[in-house]
């Protein structure tokens, strides 16, 4: 009976892990076709894909058989990559990833790419002791601005334009010429965005890190606005200006709890009296009726092992604000999600 028993456990046992064999499995399967689309995006066969293709074009023009075309098409159709052309037998990227593999707005393929093996190698870091993980360097912190940070475009001008409707006090400083104070400007998405919306603004972009301080340097280049932008490579801690800025905006999300009390100080400091200061809920709390998603929690990860707050509310930021002196908080609903507008008391 013993030996019938034992025999069971270990059947039981082997289809269990099977099981677990098969879930895993399921998982790879996305990080397999990540694969796949790098590997099309840096051999050109999504820049060919633009417009309507056969796998024998595809194939000459690529030096690989037609079959060998055609079995990836069979993988990227259904997984939304890729659709059927206009022409028979034909295929052509779908509308999203033509908009994607374009880069238009600077949401772009290589960027995508970028960010998702970045993520991919710092999910590691969650099981290591609080504060123990090692600190993204440059080119990482690069590699999430680049993500993070959207190009001038009409699309961009089109959303951004949206954001500032919702705060119409803040967006007639703009259009007065500010000037604006951006603390964490990244790449400049927003900023730069603004900065070609609102022909007289003048603005001064805060970032710590050099590597991306650069980038947010050649991208007000190219947009044309590098004469009405400072771009300083500095610790916004470390702002020594007074009652300079009409408007700040604070990218809130990405600093950490230890440092936040002393940038908000160095804003307030840095604003005029009556001046205004916008933040913006990015990752909204989720309820207790919520229940978080995968992507929630990995995202909570990453922020909290470098002590970032994560997920917090407008009432939070608002109470955030109002510790540092500012007043008359306001919560507006946006495209981008809530915002929190703050003003410093007047004299």
């Amino acid at each position: 009976m013993n030996v019938d028993r034992e025999h069971d456990q270990r059947v039981e046992s082997m289809q269990a892990a099977m099981a677990a064999r098969s879930v895993m499995k399921g998982w790879a399967e996305g990080l397999e076709l990540i694969e796949l689309v790098r590997a099309t995006h840096r051999a050109g066969w999504l820049e060919d894909l633009r417009g309507d293709t056969t796998a024998a074009e595809l194939a000459a023009a690529h030096n690989t058989s037609a079959e060998q075309v055609s079995d990836v098409m069979a993988v990227l159709v259904p997984a939304g990559v890729v659709r059927s052309g206009e022409r028979a037998a034909s295929f052509r990227l779908s509308p999203d990833f033509d908009a994607l593999v374009a880069g238009a707005s600077g949401v772009e393929m290589t960027t995508v790419l970028g960010a998702v093996e970045l993520a991919r190698g710092q999910v590691a870091q969650a099981v290591k002791p609080m504060g123990r993980a090692p600190g993204i360097d440059g080119d990482q912190a690069l590699v999430i601005a680049r993500d993070w940070g959207v190009r001038p475009s009409p699309a961009s001008r089109q959303v951004i334009g949206m954001l500032y409707d919702v705060v119409p006090e803040f967006k007639a400083r703009l259009e007065g010429g500010g000037p604006l104070l951006d603390v964490g400007c990244g790449v400049g998405g927003a900023m730069l965005t603004a900065l070609t919306l609102f022909g007289r603004l003048h603005a001064v972009g805060v970032e710590m890190v050099p590597e991306v301080a650069a980038e947010c340097r050649r991208r007000a280049e190219a947009a044309g606005v590098a004469d009405r932008v400072e771009i300083r490579a500095t610790d916004a801690r470390q702002l020594r200006d007074e009652s300079t800025f009409s408007v700040s905006f604070w990218a809130q999300p990405f600093f950490s709890q230890d440092v936040r009390a002393d940038t908000l100080a160095a804003i307030f400091r840095a604003l005029r009296p009556d001046g205004l200061l916008l933040v913006q809920e990015l990752f909204p709390p989720q309820t207790t009726q919520d229940e978080p998603t995968a992507r929630a929690r990995l995202d909570r990860l990453f922020f909290t092992q470098r002590h970032i707050p994560y997920g917090l509310s407008a009432e939070e930021l608002a109470a955030e604000g109002s510790a540092a002196g500012f007043q008359d908080a306001q919560v507006a609903d946006s495209p981008l999600g809530r915002l929190v507008l703050m003003r410093k008391p007047g004299c």
